[in-house]
C-alpha cells in the first residue's frame, strides 16, 4: 500500500521541477545584457611574481566595441569584427553567435589571417564588462 502512495509522490515531485532561471533565459536575452556601446579603459598587467593589476588605457588607444542583441560583435563603425568568436560565455553561460541578420563585409578582414579565438568570455557586472579573449590580456570596457 506505501508502496502505491510513492509513485504518485514521485510524479508529483518530478512534474513539478523547473529549470534553473538561467537555463530559461534565451541566448538573446542573454545578449541583450551585454548588447550596446562599449569603450575599453583598463587592461590587465601581469608581473612577473604572478601578480595582476589593472592598468588604465589612453584615450587615443581605446577600443570600442558593439554588441548586438544577437551576439555579433561590431566595431565602432559597424563593420564586422574581425576574428570574432563563435560562442560566447556571459557570466558562466555559454551562448552561440548566430546572426539574425546579414553582416555587412569588412575588407579589413580580408587582410588578415586569424588565429581563431572560438570563445570569449565577457564578465558583466552593472555597467562594466571585462572580456578575456584566449592569450590576449583581459580587458576592461564601461559603457
Amino acid at each position: 500500500m506505501k508502496r502505491l502512495l510513492y509513485i504518485p509522490v514521485v510524479l508529483v515531485w518530478l512534474v513539478s521541477c523547473k529549470k534553473d532561471s538561467v537555463g530559461d533565459m534565451s541566448p538573446n536575452a542573454a545578449f541583450t545584457t551585454v548588447s550596446g556601446l562599449w569603450h575599453s579603459i583598463e587592461i590587465e598587467r601581469s608581473s612577473l611574481d604572478n601578480k595582476s593589476s589593472w592598468e588604465p588605457i589612453a584615450a587615443t588607444q581605446s577600443d570600442s566595441l558593439i554588441f548586438r542583441s544577437d551576439g555579433v560583435v561590431l566595431n565602432a563603425n559597424g563593420t564586422p569584427r574581425c576574428c570574432a568568436p563563435a560562442t560566447m560565455i556571459i557570466n558562466g553561460a555559454l551562448l552561440d553567435v548566430k546572426p539574425l541578420t546579414a553582416l555587412p563585409s569588412n575588407p579589413q578582414c580580408e587582410l588578415l589571417n586569424c588565429i581563431t579565438c572560438p570563445t570569449w568570455e565577457v564578465s558583466l557586472s552593472d555597467d562594466q564588462l571585462i572580456l578575456n579573449t584566449c592569450n590576449s590580456p583581459r580587458v576592461k570596457y564601461v559603457r
